[in-house]
């Protein structure tokens, strides 16, 4: 089963894009693309055509122009220069693409037939034993025997077809050849040169060199040597640096597709409170941030298939190294490993290219204040602005846009924000829902049946509130001033989340999950657990322990300890657009800010703010953001000014 899977892999790497058949002499492009030499002359022959015949049509219209002479790529669209003299004569000089041809051959061998090609043609079925890497076919026994004797052939070099297990990338025949005879067996080991070869070469080639060793003894003790372990650890690095860029190239890709969202309803909610006629600059602001997206999507597409290449390519050199030491000789395991250090080099080279962060991509909306004015020389309604990776949070500047002290009861309460620039909080002691803006003036207010604990935000824009004493979630509609039930739990539910189309609910002792329509999926056991929060993209709940933040994978249901504040009696928590984690200190009075990974990054001291009560809450919204609520009933409004982000080392 592994084995066929893998030759399915293959297959991917190995059809040319134009007639979608197993490559046939493949001919590498200056922009890498590659494709059947007669595929392509087929191609660039109707490219020509086509050129002709449109210029043809234009001369009546146009004055006449010099005439590109070359073509376009078939899969990038590139345009490729050639002289049409020496177009032929071109595409032969083309280098051929050894990569492809390799991989063809590596097909082959794990052909599952494995039947002798020589004696298909004299119809004849015989069980082939070895493969011309020359020929790049299959031969049996008799027919290698045949295929030897002719001087074209003589110096061909063959593969035994062995059957392979599981983990096996290839096979080891025994014979070594010299890389400049490949009739001759490498016998000898240049330790100037890490190169085997023959008696002969090294008489001619090497002998001015100093270090001259046979093979065996140059290959004693390889497989548990040091150099072959730190070879092993680091491909394993470079597998894990590659998969980590990879993660992170999705992870900011889904953060442009979410910032395009939220930009998409900011764009619409200012536009519908203009008049009809702008309609038609809305239309072409929407477009262009469409086309935005995609470019930015693209590059994060092309780097992320360039990185899986090379992590291919990483896995492919790991699993010989596994196959060398477990199944070769030393000799063999000696010449394997030092083409796989030259593999190993160039991939490294290659992977160090990509930096180890793409950018977030994220993109935010600003409002020209000529549109706000309505002015008839109106020619945009706005810009977007593309967030670059040279701003962070991490390093931002925090900044205390308001507090209120008395525009809730003087008991708990938390916070959200809405999708209007609304904040939305809960009054525990007043029984009610109320709604203010970012000045914190009230604008609405709504009661509810029993006292409001905490409060949570769908994508869509749905409020949810949970009522612990009643047990119960119900939910919030700002448009009609109304309160519908959801759903009853089975504990009284102090903390609530909405995430991934599920509602996390928190009581002290029991995370528990329910889905949309409350119907309840599991119970997580817990400890002093009273608020949640959820980084839906990454599939995964955060909560705090007292001192301790914790981060829980949804999909794997483990458990992960982020970091421990001693004394600080946590409580509230939430993360930013980049991942990184705020928490707030009932005890220490302070405000946390944690990288995504649980370093500590900076501490906060409320007390400068001169909070009335201890901390209870925070809340961020998709931008730059942030509410702190206390147990006092106060309300702070705070934004943090993106920073220039710190360089690695």
């Amino acid at each position: 089963m592994a084995e066929s899977s893998e030759r399915n892999d293959l297959s991917d790497f190995i059809k040319c894009a134009i007639c979608l058949e197993i490559y046939k002499k493949p001919k590498c492009l200056p922009c890498l693309h590659s494709f059947c030499e007669t595929c392509l002359q087929m191609y660039i022959t109707s490219e020509v055509q086509n050129q002709a015949k449109n210029t043809d049509e234009s001369k009546s219209k146009v004055d006449e122009t010099p005439r590109e002479s070359g073509f376009r790529c078939p899969t990038c669209r590139n345009f490729v220069d050639i002289d049409d003299e020496l177009k032929n004569a071109w595409i032969q000089k083309l280098p051929d693409n050894f990569f492809i041809v390799s991989l063809i051959d590596k097909y082959s061998i794990q052909s599952e037939s494995k039947i002798c090609d020589a004696c298909i043609f004299n119809g004849k079925t015989e069980l082939a034993v070895t493969w011309c890497s020359d020929c790049r076919e299959a031969l049996c026994q008799k027919c290698q025997s045949h295929h030897r004797k002719f001087k074209a052939f003589r110096n061909h070099s063959f593969l035994k077809l062995s059957v392979t297990t599981q983990q096996n990338v290839t096979s080891f025949s025994g014979f070594i050849p010299c890389p400049d005879h490949s009739s001759s067996p490498a016998q000898v080991f240049c330790a100037d040169h890490k190169a085997a070869c023959c008696t002969l070469c090294a008489t001619i080639r090497h002998r001015k060199c100093s270090d001259i060793l046979t093979l065996e003894d140059a290959s004693n003790g390889v497989k548990d040597g040091k150099v072959t372990q730190d070879l092993r650890k680091r491909l394993d690095d470079l597998t894990e640096n590659i998969k980590k860029k990879i993660s992170n190239r999705e992870d900011s890709q889904e953060k442009l597709k979410v910032s395009k969202e939220c930009t998409e309803k900011e764009v619409t909610t200012v536009f519908n409170e203009t008049i009809a006629h702008l309609e038609t600059l809305r239309s072409s602001f929407m477009q262009e941030l469409q086309t935005y997206e995609q470019s930015m999507s693209k590059t994060h597409d092309d780097e992320i298939s360039k990185l899986s290449h090379l992590l291919t390519r990483v896995l492919l050199q790991r699993n010989l190294l596994d196959v060398s030491i477990a199944q070769g000789s030393n000799e063999e395991c000696l010449v394997n490993i030092e083409n796989i250090r030259r593999t190993e080099s160039q991939i490294k080279d290659e992977c160090d290219v990509f930096s180890y962060k793409a950018s977030n991509g994220r993109i935010s909306f600003t409002t020209n204040s000529e549109f706000r004015d309505i002015r008839s020389n109106l020619k945009t309604i706005g810009k977007f602005i593309l967030m670059e990776k040279c701003l962070c949070m991490q390093t931002g500047q925090i900044k205390l846009l308001k507090k209120e002290s008395s525009c809730i009861g003087n008991d708990i309460c938390n916070a959200i924000f809405d999708f209007q620039n609304n904040v939305i909080i809960t009054d525990y002691e007043g029984k009610r829902i109320s709604v203010y803006d970012y000045s914190l003036n009230k604008k609405s207010s709504i009661s509810v049946d029993d006292c409001p604990r905490d409060i949570t935000i769908d994508k869509s824009g749905r409020i949810f509130v949970s009522l612990p004493q009643l047990r119960k979630v119900v939910e919030i509609n700002l448009k009609t001033n109304t309160v519908q039930e959801m759903f009853h739990t089975t504990v009284d539910c102090w903390g609530i989340c909405w995430m991934n189309n599920d509602f996390y609910i928190t009581s002290g002792t029991v995370i528990q999950i329910y889905s949309s329509d409350g119907t309840k999926k599991e119970d997580i056991e817990t400890s002093d657990t009273w608020m949640i929060s959820g980084k839906e993209n990454a599939g995964s709940i955060m909560y705090s322990k007292q001192e301790t933040v914790i981060e829980r994978s949804v999909i794997s249901k483990s458990e992960k300890k982020l970091h421990t504040l001693s004394g600080a009696g946590l409580r509230g928590i939430d993360t930013d657009y980049e991942g990184n984690i705020y928490t707030v200190g009932m005890s220490s009075n302070k405000l946390y800010q944690l990288s995504s990974d649980g370093t500590l990054l900076r501490e906060v001291d409320l007390k400068d703010f001169e909070l009335k009560g201890t901390p209870w809450s925070v809340r961020l919204n998709d931008k730059n953001k942030f509410v702190i609520t206390t147990r006092k009933g106060c309300v702070a409004l705070f934004e943090i000014t993106p920073g220039p982000i710190e360089q690695e080392a």
